[in-house]
């Protein structure tokens, strides 16, 4: 599952490990164009605002990624 997954890729260092950077891309797979990241805001009931970071994986980084799973060479960036 997704846990899983963001643990191999804490691990192969395409995601930061610890503290405010964790789970948010390295600047390595950034630099690949492997992901990117969608920033929102909002509001809770207390009036405090809040930011959130999702990931996205890039049509590049899936074929990146598939081709990592299926053992096939990577094309030249």
């Amino acid at each position: 599952g997704q846990n899983r997954m963001f643990e191999w890729l804490r691990q192969h260092d395409y995601l930061g490990k610890s503290g405010s950077n964790r789970n948010l891309p390295t600047q390595y797979s950034m630099d690949l164009g492997l992901f990117r990241i969608k920033e929102g805001s909002y509001v809770d009931g207390n009036g405090v605002i809040f930011t959130t970071r999702t990931i996205k994986v890039t049509g590049k980084g899936q074929v990146y990624f598939i081709n990592k799973f299926l053992g096939r060479e990577q094309p030249a960036v």
